[in-house]
């Protein structure tokens, strides 16, 4: 099994190739030792606030991490726990009054046929008391044996979800720059 830490570092590695990694973050539970890296993510064109960004995320088991440390990849016979899954979250901007999120992810579901997307919807309630809608997209790589050492891989993988949020991007950009600057002009009259 790969160490943990190689794999983070590994997938840190091809992000950087393809956008801009904002944050790294590594959790560790207390009682269990499960580990976790999360790493946030977006174009590089894009600068703070980010208005669309990615999480990229895996976990290890305590028995994974465990067997990372203590055997070869080799010594391990059960292929199951030889198996990572990386998570990949992306959050769609927030643009109110645009209706057209259904369409893009319909678009990046036919463009991408074998990542099985999910569209995630959350409502929340604004200090204000007035409701509001985000949107995520959420696909998965379960990823194991020799293919948690192939960089190409990786590589691919980060290919990828630049291009879906790069398509994103441009769909949006206009309408993210209407709702987000708009804001800030009015402030400054």
């Amino acid at each position: 099994m790969i160490r943990f830490e190689e794999l983070q570092m590994r997938i840190m590695d091809a992000a950087k190739n393809y956008l801009d990694v904002y944050d790294m973050a590594t959790l560790i539970e207390q009682y269990s030792l499960n580990k976790e890296s999360r790493l946030s993510m977006t174009l590089p064109e894009i600068k703070p606030p980010y208005p669309i960004s990615a999480t990229v995320s895996f976990s290890y088991n305590a028995h994974q991490t465990s067997a990372s440390i203590l055997f070869d990849e080799d010594e391990l016979e059960d292929d199951t726990e030889n198996m990572v899954e990386v998570e990949v979250v992306i959050s769609l901007p927030f643009v109110e009054g645009y209706s057209q999120l259904k369409e893009i992810f319909e678009e990046i579901v036919n463009e991408y046929p074998d990542l099985d997307i999910v569209l995630i919807r959350k409502e929340f309630l604004r200090k204000d008391l007035i409701e509001g809608e985000e949107y995520e997209l959420v696909y998965s790589y379960m990823i194991g044996g020799d293919d948690l050492k192939d960089l190409q891989l990786y590589e691919e993988i980060f290919f990828e979800l630049s291009n879906i949020l790069r398509t994103i991007y441009e769909k949006t950009k206009f309408y993210i720059d209407m709702s987000w600057y708009k804001a800030d002009e009015d402030d400054n009259l």
